[in-house]
C-alpha cells in the first residue's frame, strides 16, 4: 500500500473524520442549562429547555440539531419523549448565539370540537411518521418540501416546533401570511391550517397535534 494511503487509513481509525452523532447520543451527553415559556394560551404551554452540547468542531456541530428531543405531557398520562436528528436536506441552522433546545408540551385541556369537514389540502406531508401517540392526540415529524402546495398540520389544531430553518406562506380560510423561521421556533396551528415552503431548503416541523373535545 502506498505510504499517503495507508497515513489516510490510519488517520479514519484514529476518528480523524467526523463522525456522525446519534440523537439518542447527544441525550446522554447534553447538558440542562435554564428554560423559558415559549407559548401558551387556553390549552397548551409550551417551554424550552436550553441546553448544552458537548464542545466539538465546526464540521460536527453544525451537524447536530437545533432540537433535540420533543417531550409531551397530557394529564397523568406517561409523558412520551421524542428524539430529532436534522431534517433531511435540511438547511443547517448553526450560527452564532444559537442555543441548542429540548421542547416540552404541556396539554393543558382539549380545544372545542371544529367543523368535521375535512381540508384535504391541509393534510401531513406525504411520508409524516408518527413519533407518539397517547390518548388525545398524536406527535408527527413531517418534512415540508419547497413549492410543495397542498400540506399543512391536518384536522386537528397543533402546535408547530421547528426543526429547521425556511421561509413559509401559512394559509387557512383565505387568510394568507408569509413568515421566516428558524428552528426552536414554536407556533399554534389551527385545525386546517396549510403550509407551503417558498425557500430553497425543506422545513423539518414536529407537530404536536391536540385532539378536540369529544
Amino acid at each position: 500500500m502506498p505510504e499517503y494511503l495507508l497515513l489516510m487509513a490510519l488517520w479514519l481509525m484514529a476518528g480523524g473524520a467526523p463522525q456522525a452523532e446519534r440523537a439518542a447520543d447527544l441525550m446522554a451527553t447534553a447538558k440542562p442549562a435554564g428554560e423559558a415559556v415559549a407559548l401558551e394560551n387556553d390549552f397548551v404551554r409550551v417551554w424550552r429547555h436550553a441546553l448544552e452540547y458537548p464542545a466539538a468542531d465546526r464540521r460536527v456541530s453544525e451537524s447536530r440539531p437545533v432540537v433535540l428531543y420533543v417531550r409531551v405531557e397530557a394529564g397523568s398520562q406517561p409523558a412520551r419523549t421524542a428524539l430529532f436528528d436534522l431534517p433531511p436536506r435540511g438547511r443547517p441552522s448553526w450560527r452564532p448565539g444559537v442555543t441548542p433546545l429540548g421542547i416540552l408540551v404541556e396539554v393543558l385541556k382539549a380545544p372545542p370540537s371544529t367543523s368535521g369537514l375535512r381540508n384535504p389540502e391541509a393534510d401531513p406531508p406525504r411520508g409524516a411518521s408518527s413519533s407518539a401517540e397517547w390518548d388525545g392526540g398524536r406527535l408527527l415529524e413531517a418534512v415540508f418540501e419547497p413549492m410543495r402546495i397542498g400540506d399543512g398540520v391536518g384536522s386537528t389544531p397543533s402546535v408547530a416546533i421547528v426543526l429547521s430553518d425556511g421561509v413559509l406562506d401559512v394559509s387557512r380560510d383565505g387568510m394568507r401570511r408569509r413568515m421566516g423561521v428558524r428552528a426552536g421556533d414554536v407556533y399554534w396551528f389551527e385545525a386546517r391550517t396549510s403550509l407551503t415552503v417558498v425557500s430553497d431548503h425543506p422545513v423539518g416541523l414536529a407537530l404536536v397535534q391536540i385532539d378536540p373535545a369529544r
